[in-house]
């Protein structure tokens, strides 16, 4: 009888000083190791991958394939709030700026080094001012013709538009290409909602 409580007793110890606290120490062990294996696989989820290539060359060439994919990245960025605030403050700054960090970890997920994304931008800036100027002298010529037309204005202002057509002709020959100029014709709104007044 002596012996059979004895071994109760020490079962009861056994439980109580050895069991019990193995059983929560390895437990305790089993969520740590869970809680820090998770943060490691986001970690390395979260981490950017290297993009297979970066745009880094510091260039105004105009390139339609460059330059769409400048205007996705644009659209893309604008749509995220933190980076589409410092996008904006970023590209109406002067060439070279720094770029802030966020902003620069995301135009290199989409393969732009931040200088030669700020040299394009700046370079469309500059098609749209030439664009915008283009634009302007159309409405001019068609103004000052109709006038004409409608005997409002005298005959003599004819030589006037014909200046006019000759400096927008000067302007294609020197300042702009064919193809910059269809470019801002159809994405020309973008530009204007990125630059800041």
């Amino acid at each position: 009888m002596r012996k059979i409580s004895k071994w109760k007793k020490f079962r009861r110890v056994f439980r109580r000083k050895l069991l019990k606290p193995l059983l929560y120490a390895s437990g305790a062990s089993l969520l740590l190791y869970l809680a820090i294996s998770n943060a490691i696989i986001q970690k390395r989820i979260a981490e950017p991958q290297t993009p297979q290539f970066v745009i880094s060359r510091i260039t105004e060439q105009f390139d339609e394939t460059e330059f769409m994919h400048l205007l996705l990245t644009i659209q893309e960025l604008r749509n995220l709030p933190e980076e589409g605030r410092e996008l904006i403050k970023f590209v109406n700054q002067p060439f070279p700026s720094p770029c802030p960090r966020l902003l620069e970890h995301r135009l290199n997920q989409m393969n732009w080094a931040p200088q030669a994304f700020l040299i394009r931008v700046k370079k469309m800036f500059k098609m749209y001012d030439i664009y915008d100027r283009i634009t302007r002298l159309d409405e001019t010529v068609a103004f000052l013709s109709d006038e004409i037309k409608n005997d409002r204005l005298p005959y003599e202002m004819e030589t006037q538009i014909q200046v006019l057509r000759q400096e927008r002709e000067n302007i294609f020959t020197t300042e702009i290409t064919p193809e910059e100029y269809a470019f801002m014709q159809k994405y020309g709104g973008i530009v204007i909602r990125l630059r800041q007044q």
